[in-house]
C-alpha cells in the first residue's frame, strides 16, 4: 500500500483516516446494538422470572433476593440504591424478607449501625424456582444457535460484563485482551 502524506503535525495516513473512521463507526454501532438489545433482553428475562416466582413474592422482592445472592453481606443502603427506592422503604421490604424466612439480618460486628443481609436457605431456594423458568426458556433460545454462535454469544457477554463493571474481573473466554493489531 503507498502511503499519502501525513498532514502537518500528525504522523497519520490518508488509510490511517480511513481506518480511524471505521473503527469509529464499529465502535458506535457497538454501543447502539448494547443500548437497543440489552433492555429487549432483560424484559424477556424479567417476564420469565415472574412467571416463576412463588405466590407472595414481589418483583421488588424477587429483585432484593437477587441482589443479595448476588452481593451476600450487604447492607440495607446499597439495596436501597439498587433497588432505586429510600432507605426506610428497603427497610420494609427487607423486614417483610425475614418474616417469611427468605432473607437473614444481622448486625455488623464491625459497625453495630450497619445491618448484613443474606440469603436463608429458603430464600435460595424460592430464587431456584423462579429462574428456573428463565433458565429454562434461555436454554431454548440459545439451543437454536450453532456451537460456534453460542461461544461468540458467551464470549460477548463477559465481554459486555467486563466492559460495565471492571469489578467483576477480566472476561474469561472473551474476546477482550485480543490483539487488534493496533499499537
Amino acid at each position: 500500500m503507498i502511503a499519502s502524506k501525513a498532514a502537518p503535525g500528525t504522523d497519520r495516513t490518508i488509510s490511517s483516516d480511513a481506518d480511524a473512521a471505521i473503527q469509529d463507526a464499529a465502535v458506535e454501532d457497538a454501543a447502539a446494538a448494547i443500548l437497543e438489545n440489552v433492555p429487549v433482553a432483560m424484559r424477556a428475562i424479567r417476564a420469565r422470572m415472574r412467571e416463576g416466582r412463588p405466590p407472595g413474592i414481589s418483583v421488588a422482592q424477587l429483585r432484593a433476593l437477587l441482589y443479595v445472592r448476588r452481593n451476600p453481606g450487604s447492607g440495607l443502603s446499597d439495596l436501597a440504591e439498587h433497588l432505586g427506592t429510600s432507605v426506610p422503604a428497603a427497610s420494609e421490604l427487607v423486614s417483610r424478607l425475614v418474616r417469611q424466612e427468605l432473607l437473614m439480618r444481622e448486625t455488623d460486628p464491625a459497625e453495630r449501625r450497619r445491618i448484613r443481609l443474606t440469603l436463608s436457605p429458603g430464600g435460595a431456594g424460592q430464587l431456584e424456582a423462579a429462574q428456573r423458568g428463565a433458565v429454562d426458556w434461555l436454554r431454548g433460545r440459545v439451543s437454536g444457535l450453532g456451537p460456534e454462535r453460542q461461544r461468540a454469544l458467551v464470549a460477548a457477554l463477559a465481554d459486555l460484563r467486563a466492559l460495565v463493571d471492571p469489578a467483576s474481573g477480566p472476561a474469561d473466554g472473551g474476546a477482550m485482551g485480543e490483539s487488534t493489531g493496533a499499537t
